[in-house]
């Protein structure tokens, strides 16, 4: 019996051993696999891109018409790279390593290059060395593999001839790899502090309410709506993003005057002249909200004084009782190609004689209570055989903020013309748009501009249509309504038309962007 109890007992435990070993074993390997590559993102990333099967997304982008404008402009080296040699690694992998290959993340990062992002993908214990390998492999034979320490985690930088040194940092679970030490420093941080992306909570909302599980995604944070999520769907002729947007406790005001719109309609395109490449739409609520939330979270007031918050409030007053719909901002070439581009805001009146009426008040009121001869003048400007009476506004931010253009300054010119009040930074650009309206040159005849504006919903809180190639000729008319992360990759998207579309529901801003390829430069 004491015989048979020991022969038990020792199998007993040499079974509990052997499970425990098992399941030891099991959990580590499923940890290194399972690892959220998101908790290694630093938390000052401006966008993240995400796919689980690189595979196909690489399969459906060759046979698109822009998808080689991917390796052949300066969207992401790092991304470049990847591509180049996806084939390769996948032909000569271990068995299965493709498949986590096929999941990855891509983090951009300030100030923006092409250098400035991290590339991660998930490892099982082994992979790391055979990918190891497969970097070496790239470098010049000339050149030897360097190492450094960092908080006590090994950085290995890899030269890759001329300016160029490849960074990557392996642990269990996943590879990390840049252009840049700095940012694999900033990976080792968020890998030891914990500190990454997934501590912003508005972050973790975004990456919650994931909308779809499509073939990629693209996280982007911007000033003015939070973190978007976007899910990409890939067209023959178009990129379309669509998502959610998301919003801190201090939303920004712009988020909070959307949700406040209700939806609105197209503008006609016969108030635009054919050479305009940029325009933006929204319903005179939002006039309303920016009056008393904008000034403050949108600009820095304190260096203009208060008497410039004060003219921008009482402005939004005098238009949210005068105008009629919605306004549109825009931006147009002249006739004569030597002179800059103009800008312009575009209002219907509900009474011209009223709102004029109503005009003359508030500049008499704003010259009263600031002492000042600055602005508040009435000029007449002549083109043709017609003369038009211009009012020269107090200093304000009025047409900055509704025309989205980020360095506008203070100056702004009013005109009611026919039924409508434009604003311009001074006469020559109203004058000069009239001169094009008068002569019926107006983007409503344009077939391209049909093309385009038959992807617009018939109703949205907000739309921005611009051509980011002519956008990019003129870079001291920045729009602050178009995401930093497309303006920081211009030598990919200025080959693309752009729409940008929010529409809301349940007070939820839902983005929808389309760019449409234009085709090679």
């Amino acid at each position: 019996m004491k015989i048979k109890i020991v022969v038990v007992t020792f199998f007993l435990l040499l079974f509990i051993g052997a499970g425990s070993y098992f399941f030891t074993s099991l959990n580590t390997r499923g940890k290194a696999a399972g690892i959220n590559l998101f908790s290694l993102v630093p938390s000052d990333c401006s966008a993240i891109f995400e796919t689980n099967d690189l595979t196909s997304l690489l399969k459906e982008l060759k046979g698109k018409s822009y998808g080689k404008e991917l390796t052949t402009h300066g969207f992401s080296l790092i991304a470049k790279d990847l591509i180049d040699h996806f084939n390769e690694l996948t032909a000569s992998a271990p068995s299965g390593l493709s498949l986590r290959i096929n999941k990855l993340l891509i983090s951009f990062h300030s100030p923006g290059t092409e250098m400035d992002q991290v590339l991660y993908f998930p490892t099982n214990p082994g992979d790391e060395k055979w990918i190891e390998e497969q970097i070496q492999k790239k470098r010049p034979i000339d050149f030897p593999l360097k190492s450094v320490l960092y908080k006590g985690k090994k950085i290995n930088i890899c030269p890759m001839g001329g300016d160029l040194f490849l960074c990557y940092y392996k642990s269990s679970g996943f590879v990390a790899v840049s252009y840049s030490k700095r940012l694999i420093e900033q990976v080792i941080d968020a890998h030891i502090s914990g500190n990454s992306v997934l501590t912003d909570k508005v972050f973790g909302f975004a990456k919650d309410t994931k909308t779809a599980n499509g073939i990629a995604s693209l996280y982007v944070k911007e000033k003015q709506t939070g973190w978007n999520y976007l899910n990409l769907k890939f067209d023959d002729d178009a990129i379309n993003l669509s998502g959610i947007t998301t919003d801190a406790d201090t939303s920004s005001s712009f988020v909070n005057a959307i949700k406040e719109q209700s939806p609105i309609e197209l503008f006609s395109g016969n108030i635009f002249p054919s050479s305009t490449y940029y325009m933006n739409q929204m319903s005179i609520s939002q006039i309303q909200y920016i009056a008393v939330n904008s000034a403050q979270t949108e600009y820095d007031l304190a260096s203009y004084g208060d008497d410039v918050k004060a003219t921008d409030i009482q402005f939004m007053y005098f238009l949210k009782g005068n105008v009629s719909g919605s306004l549109a901002g825009f931006s147009f070439c002249s006739d004569d190609s030597i002179q800059r581009p103009f800008s312009l805001l575009c209002i219907p009146m509900q009474n011209s004689m009223k709102a004029e009426a109503d005009l003359r008040l508030f500049m008499q009121n704003r010259s009263i209570k600031t002492e000042s001869t600055a602005g508040g003048k009435i000029q007449l400007f002549n083109t043709g055989n017609r003369s038009y009476r211009f009012y020269s506004l107090p200093p304000s931010t009025i047409f900055s903020q509704l025309s989205g253009i980020k360095d506008a300054d203070l100056n702004t010119y009013a005109l009611f013309y026919k039924d409508k009040l434009l604003l311009a930074p001074d006469p020559v650009s109203a004058l000069s748009y009239i001169n094009q309206i008068e002569k019926g040159n107006i983007i409503e005849k344009d077939s391209i501009y049909k093309k385009n504006i038959s992807h617009v919903d018939t109703h949205f809180n907000f739309l921005l249509m611009t051509d980011l190639g002519k956008l990019a000729l003129y870079p001291e008319y920045r729009s602050r309504l178009i995401p930093d992360f497309f303006s920081q990759h211009m030598s990919f998207f200025s080959n693309f038309i752009l729409l940008n579309q929010l529409v809301c529901r349940d007070r939820k801003v839902y983005p929808n962007l389309i760019f449409i390829y234009k085709g090679e430069k």
